[in-house]
């Protein structure tokens, strides 16, 4: 075992066997309920070709890399920052293939331990392990480190529960089929920068929009305030989804020339301007409104609202009125021309 200092931080590097890992190693899955953790949970399908292979073959030849809340001992309680599919496919091994766990189960594997480590070194170390990685998903560390942050200043974690909303609705529009969805899915780039890509946007860009306009829908009563269960929650993410894709179908009625097949005419529409002003201009009608509504009510709304702007589709153009706003700043002074077009100048 060699411990490697670095300021205040150390770092174990070591082994540990096949059946050690399986018994003194969890995982910290977030729990929507209580907003702790930061992985999402196991991909069965991942972990089933892991154990297909380990059931034939041994030969895992990179680190797991854990984290220790006290000082590192022998027989320390483990958190998984990266590795977690690996080991999981291990204790599957062991309760499929039993006489083949026999054999392996004192094969040895690379530990590497960050020892003492808060749980915001846990999530830093996560991301940045995992960042460039397709098949990782960092979103909810994302939402979590966030909470860390707010929660230094005040224990109200409503922020982190917007966010995590706005990151779940992201997840689902990604995803959908094109028949669900068509203008959404696959338009979201979970990482790094949303330039000459398929993807339209940058979770962060859309994660910062959306939680505002969830502020005031959550006021309006459009969408609840809180979740009790994962039921709610699970209900709450498919009303947003619904608005989203509805609100959005009325954005593609109302200047169609801009979501043909040609995606260079989405891009500042669906990128961060488009977005973030057309959800700022949603906000500063529901402003104007006032009182509570249901989702359909909304929609309606929302349909009106953007029906009753009066610029033609090549504003959005690159190159075109509203392209060179691309600063928050510029977001509002789009949505301020947008009242005013609409016939509602802001006082």
């Amino acid at each position: 075992m060699d411990r490697i200092n670095q300021g205040t931080s150390n770092i174990i590097q070591t082994r540990k066997t096949v059946d050690w890992l399986v018994n003194h190693t969890r995982v910290n899955v977030f729990n929507p309920m209580t907003f702790e953790g930061y992985q999402r949970s196991i991909d069965k399908k991942h972990c089933a070709k892991i154990v297909d292979y380990l059931s034939r073959e041994f030969f895992l030849p990179t680190s797991i890399i854990c984290a220790s809340r006290k000082e590192y001992t022998e027989n320390a309680q483990l958190y998984i920052v990266d590795g977690q599919h690996r080991v999981e496919a291990l204790r599957l091994l062991r309760q499929e293939y039993p006489a083949r766990y026999k054999q392996v189960k004192d094969y040895e594997l690379s530990v590497i331990v960050l020892e003492k480590a808060e749980e915001e070194v846990e999530i830093d170390t996560f991301i940045t392990i995992n960042k460039t990685s397709k098949k990782v998903d960092t979103s909810l560390a994302y939402v979590l480190k966030n909470r860390i942050n707010y929660d230094r200043a005040s224990k109200d974690i409503s922020i982190s529960k917007r966010e995590y909303l706005s990151v779940e609705l992201a997840t689902a529009l990604n995803a959908s089929e094109p028949k669900k969805s068509e203008l959404w899915a696959n338009k979201i780039l979970f990482e790094g920068a949303a330039r000459q890509t398929p993807q339209l946007i940058s979770l962060n860009a859309f994660v910062m929009s959306m939680r505002s306009l969830l502020f005031y829908l959550q006021q309006r009563r459009v969408i609840p305030q809180d979740w009790n269960n994962r039921e709610e929650l699970s209900d709450c993410i498919d009303t947003l989804y619904f608005i989203t894709d509805a609100v959005w179908s009325e954005i593609r009625n109302k200047w169609p020339d801009l979501f043909d097949s040609d995606l260079e005419k989405r891009r500042i529409i669906q990128g961060s301007i488009g977005f973030s002003s057309l959800n700022k201009y949603l906000i500063q009608n529901l402003k104007r409104e006032g009182g509570s509504m249901t989702a359909n009510e909304f929609i309606e709304r929302a349909g009106a609202w953007i029906h009753a702007i009066q610029f033609p589709g090549n504003v959005w153009l690159p190159g075109g009125r509203f392209s060179k706003y691309s600063s928050a700043s510029g977001f509002s002074i789009i949505a301020q021309e947008l009242m005013a077009n609409a016939g509602h100048p802001l006082d």
